[in-house]
């Protein structure tokens, strides 16, 4: 399967720039954490922590969605893209939008400038939604995997559009109920809505591919889709009108079910595979899975600690968001990357030399010694960070962040090794 859409000229160009800017994002995430590691906020909504979670969320996670799904969207809806230049468009908003919010929520400026801000990115999310709708109306198919990328997009926009309301709020305190509240919706709208409802449609599809798995249950997606978007919905109404209370524990226990059978559709997939060893990149894939199941099991602790006004909801909540970024989310960016970005650049050089002499397979475009660093670097931030973080230790902190600095900057040169590889193979 080709991972490029046909006859779309600068559409290799664009997914690369995505690649590129999201690594440089990943580094400069890294950077940000090692200067707050020697005094590191245990509160979710300090200035540093809400700088780097947005980092880790647009620049690191949404960015390099934005270009995955511009590669993917055509393989899998079997139709071309709806505008190869309208993705410029909202690079060129999404760029200027992320790091003017990124700095105010640092330097904790709710002015102008957040508030152009979050402008931006809003418009820049609205015009990413049109082109994957748009490219979903050419489609003739009927799939699990385009009505939960049709459905995240949904809440993207949703999440984007309360964002934007809640900067604006600080200046003129016009949402009816506390911004505390209204960022417990927002978080959850970007996690489960968007990060969670593309991930499972996207990876429910890749994954089975990589490993050519046999079973692909896809009733057991169809419910998945169900149960996670009607929990997602109730917790919006019931959490907007009462808050965290003994209720949520139901509408979480809902979201575990639909999480359990997709983890469940997962497995049918290791266990009817073909491909029996699993390389690096599969096996950070199934650490991000292990992070996502561990950070949905901490929610019910969260949700009871809440309701008893307990001060270990909010470190425990701190944590979740954690192992949601910097765990489920960055681990299988790191592992899918060398998945999928090694064939595109493999058919940008070699595909058409195909056949007609000796050319290199995509796992040999990118140093293998490198990813092993990258690898071993991020276990170790998460063995120190985690603990560190948990036991309140600051040395264990810091020698995460070093560690995560280390694994980023792996990362990213190995991404620049694979987007500078020069074909040498003359017919």
């Amino acid at each position: 399967m080709n991972p490029l859409p046909k006859n779309t000229p600068g559409m290799y160009r664009l997914i690369v720039t995505h690649y590129l800017i999201s690594g440089i994002c990943f580094a400069m995430l890294a950077l940000l954490l090692l200067v707050l590691s020697g005094n590191f906020p245990s509160h979710y909504f300090a200035p540093g922590t809400l700088a780097i979670t947005h980092l880790a969320a647009l620049g690191w996670g949404t960015l390099i969605i934005f270009g995955a799904c511009y590669q993917l969207l055509p393989v899998l809806l079997e139709c071309d893209l709806y505008s190869n230049r309208l993705p410029w468009v909202v690079l060129s908003l999404f760029l200027p939008g992320l790091f003017c919010l990124v700095y105010s929520f640092w330097v904790f400026d709710p002015g102008i400038h957040m508030q152009a801000a979050g402008v931006l990115l809003t418009s820049s999310v609205i015009l990413f939604c049109v082109i994957v709708f748009k490219t979903a109306a050419k489609s003739t198919i009927a799939s699990a995997h385009k009505d939960f990328i049709l459905t995240s997009c949904i809440w993207l926009a949703a999440t984007a559009v309360l964002g934007t309301l809640m900067v604006f709020n600080f200046k003129y305190a016009f949402l009816p109920k506390d911004h505390l509240h209204f960022l417990r919706l927002h978080a959850h709208m970007g996690i489960a809505g968007w990060f969670l409802m593309l991930i499972i449609g996207v990876s429910a599809k890749l994954i089975p591919m990589f490993l050519v798995s046999r079973s692909q249950p896809s009733k057991l997606l169809s419910w998945s889709f169900y149960l996670i978007n009607i929990s997602l919905l109730l917790f919006m109404v019931d959490g907007y009108i009462h808050g965290l209370n003994l209720k949520t524990h139901l509408v979480v226990a809902m979201m575990l079910c639909g999480l359990t059978l997709y983890l469940l559709y997962i497995r049918k997939c290791f266990q009817s595979r073909l491909k029996k060893k699993l390389d690096i990149p599969i096996t950070k894939t199934v650490l991000s899975i292990v992070f996502l199941s561990l950070s949905v099991l901490l929610l019910p602790l969260i949700v009871q600690l809440s309701v008893q006004q307990s001060a270990w909801a909010v470190k425990l909540s701190s944590l979740y968001g954690m192992l949601i970024f910097m765990g489920w989310i960055t681990a299988l960016i790191m592992g899918q990357t060398f998945k999928t970005l090694p064939f595109i650049i493999w058919v940008k050089k070699y595909e058409h030399l195909s056949g007609k002499a000796r050319i290199p397979m995509p796992a040999d475009l990118y140093h293998t010694w490198l990813l092993k660093v990258q690898y071993f670097a991020y276990i170790s931030f998460c063995a120190f960070f985690f603990a560190g973080f948990l036991l309140s230790n600051n040395v264990l902190i810091i020698v995460g962040a070093v560690s995560i600095v280390i694994a980023a900057f792996s990362y990213l040169g190995n991404v620049i090794i694979l987007l500078t590889h020069k074909t040498t193979i003359q017919l």
